[in-house]
């Protein structure tokens, strides 16, 4: 079948490359590796091969490239070949493809492709967390997109500078390249694009506490749904994320009307089980907050649930925050505690320090025998949190002063440069025929002063601009400035104050006992408004992979010593666990789970062999043991089997299940490879 495949590819790409010399006679091309490279292209896309099959065809192209004499097609495969290994995750190999680009772009003098090679670099640093990188990679790819005027990828590196600055809560940059981007996009049609900088000003001032803005630029974005073409669910998450700015008014009957139309959806928990699950949360918390019991607990504990099977950590951590108000306001301190400390052992876990600072707050109202503890960890986590978020908005300012000033030596540059070669002209000109000098001293004299004109204007124009700028600059700045010193300043010593007055045992008379307990509700109070008035800003959710293979080797030594029999494990090096889903793997663990369960509970077996290998086009998980066995046709009161076969029917897979008396039992799972792997990502769908 892959041999047809080939074949098919193969003549596809003589067709093409018979095309190309059509249209260029006169290229220097070499016809037979072009070829070759298109085929080898067109089969990395082939979605039957593995995750990596499809990247071993994508290095051969790789390869292949350089027996390619032509540098232009050279540049252009590369570029090609870099998309590729990007869609398919292989991030290393997408570097070191787009660093051989460059190399020829130089050569060639190819500014685009030298600015497609920034635009990798800042998608490579960018996945890489190293977001200083990122923004400067960005930036320059910006600077030569303008340069050779393409307003629309110029518009696009504007939008991810923007994303990167907000990700640094670099609040006033990020709004500056996002108003850029959207002005860039002017007389364009390219709607994903602007509803993507509508949404992102929408989240912007939702994390500043502007939410009528919030919600101008929400409700902007999704006016402009209707005319993208493939939507798919961006309505859904945009009304969710209006409904997060209602919440944060306090207006939490109309967050869950929102919440309800997107999931009027019935197909959303099949296109995004993330997104439905944050939904369901969502005005679970807004009904809690609202004062309605009806549900909320259930939907608590089913959103929970959900992000456990999907392992999702930080979903979890947000699901045990809200449990852990939940059992505080009805006045169940024990399992408030508990769902406190699981919220606090995962923000330490996955390394999120805003989800850390909430988590040691929750703990200090939980365990007020230790408050005086988690308080001291809170302040100091908070003062270091800060002094980092200020040290990268320096670092930010200090790249975008040093890129300008460049900016500006270059232009001083060319000027003096056009200066030197218009005098260089006029003398040797001058030399020659002196009426032909004279009258091209006069057109000379012309253009000067009509160059001095428009480059006066220019100036006038420009010190609007940056008078306009440092207004709104110095607004937003005293804005942000203020709501730092609140949330920073005011409000953690007036939490400290509160903390510190828990501890005092106020005894004497009842009247001066009552009067304490008011005074300290209200610097709770006054707590709660300051809050309000400056909304903590959000981090980046942070992922962590388990390591899957040693996670059910631990399981398999720890469950043979249980059952007293020999377990072993034979997993397939080729598997690349890193594109399997963690729906997939979950479901996985606890069909073995079950099944060795059942084997330690009925077997009593001596040996159990367990197996996960690729044959053909299928995953099979085999479990074999040499126990007693059982009749597979006599129906079984327990759900234990009943449970692996709905599981197995969940990720596409098929049970089978082989057994004789006093010869053992196989269960044997096959699932095809597609089903197994995730389907790769574009970088980009307006590319």
């Amino acid at each position: 079948m892959k041999l047809k495949i080939s074949l098919i590819t193969v003549a596809i790409g003589l067709l093409l490359q018979l095309g190309c010399l059509e249209k260029e006679k006169e290229s220097d091309l070499t016809c037979f590796e072009c070829i070759v490279v298109d085929s080898l292209i067109a089969r990395s896309k082939i979605v039957d091969y593995s995750y990596l099959e499809r990247v071993d065809i994508i290095k051969e192209a790789f390869q292949k490239i350089y027996e390619v004499e032509s540098d232009s097609l050279k540049v252009v495969y590369l570029f090609k070949v870099s998309d590729l290994f990007l869609r398919n995750k292989s991030i290393e190999n997408f570097r070191n493809s787009s660093i051989e680009m460059l190399k020829i772009a130089i050569k060639i003098e190819d500014s685009l492709k030298i600015a497609d090679y920034y635009w990798n670099m800042g998608t490579y640093f960018s996945l890489k967390e190293e977001l200083d990188s990122s923004y400067i990679s960005f930036n320059q790819a910006r600077l030569i997109f303008k340069q050779n005027n393409h307003s629309f990828y110029k518009a696009k590196m504007e939008y991810n500078i923007a994303y990167v600055l907000r990700r640094t809560k670099n609040y006033i940059e990020s709004e500056k390249f996002a108003f850029q981007a959207i002005n860039s996009l002017k007389g364009l049609d390219k709607k994903l694009l602007l509803y993507r900088c509508y949404n992102h000003l929408g989240l912007l001032y939702n994390d500043l506490n502007n939410y009528e803005a919030s919600l101008k630029y929400h409700y902007k974005a999704v006016r402009l749904i209707p005319t993208i073409s493939r939507p798919g669910i961006l309505k859904e998450r945009s009304l969710n994320n209006i409904s997060l700015v209602f919440r944060n008014q306090g207006k939490f009957d109309e967050a869950v009307d929102v919440i309800d139309k997107a999931l009027r959806n019935k197909n959303l928990k099949r296109l995004s089980t993330n997104l439905f699950i944050k939904l369901i949360d969502n005005r679970a918390y807004c009904q809690f907050l609202n004062g309605i019991e009806d549900n909320v607990l259930t939907d608590f504990n089913a959103a929970l649930f959900l992000r456990d099977s999907l392992n999702n950590k930080v979903g979890v951590h947000l699901s045990k925050t809200h449990l852990t108000e939940y059992y505080l306001k009805y006045n169940d301190t024990i399992a408030a505690h508990q769902n406190a400390m699981d919220s606090y052992k995962l923000a330490v876990e996955l390394d999120l320090p805003g989800a850390l600072l909430g988590s040691l707050n929750l703990l200090s109202r939980t365990d007020p025998a230790n408050a005086s503890e988690y308080m001291h960890k809170y302040i100091k986590l908070n003062d270091s949190l800060m002094l980092a978020e200020r040290r990268v908005r320096d670092k930010f300012s200090r790249i975008r002063f040093e890129t300008e000033e460049y900016i500006e030596q270059n232009i001083e540059l060319k000027e003096k440069n056009v200066w030197i070669s218009i005098s260089s002209a006029l003398s040797l000109v001058s030399i020659g025929l002196l009426f032909f000098v004279y009258r091209q001293k006069s057109k000379n004299r012309q253009l000067v002063l009509e160059k001095n004109q428009k480059e006066q204007n220019e100036e006038i124009y420009d010190l609007m601009l940056k008078q306009q700028n440092r207004e709104e600059h110095g607004r937003i700045e005293e804005r942000m400035r203020i709501s730092e010193e609140l949330h920073d300043g005011v409000l953690a010593r007036l939490f400290s104050i509160r903390i510190g007055l828990g501890f005092f045992n106020i005894q004497g008379k009842l009247k001066e006992g009552e009067k304490f307990d008011k005074l300290t509700q209200e610097l709770q109070i006054v707590e709660k408004e300051i809050r309000n008035l400056s909304h903590a800003l959000k981090n980046e959710e942070l992922t962590a992979k388990k390591d899957f293979p040693n996670l059910l080797e631990s399981l398999t030594k720890s469950q043979g010593v249980i059952g007293n029999f020999s377990c072993r494990l034979i997993i397939d090096n080729g598997l690349a666990w890193n594109l399997v889903s963690d729906q997939i793997k979950i479901n996985l663990y606890r069909m073995i789970q079950e099944s060795i369960f059942n084997i330690i509970k009925h077997a009593q077996c001596s040996n159990v062999d367990i197996s996960i290998r690729r044959k053909d086009r299928m995953i099979e998980l085999k479990i074999v043991d040499n126990g007693r066995g059982f009749d597979t046709n006599k129906k079984k009161r327990g759900i234990g089997l009943n449970n692996i076969r709905s599981r197995a029917k969940y990720i596409g897979g098929r049970i089978s299940i082989e057994s004789e008396k006093q010869k053992g039992t196989t269960l044997k799972l096959t699932i095809p490879t597609k089903t197994f792997y995730n389907e790769a990502v574009s970088k980009s769908s307006d590319r």
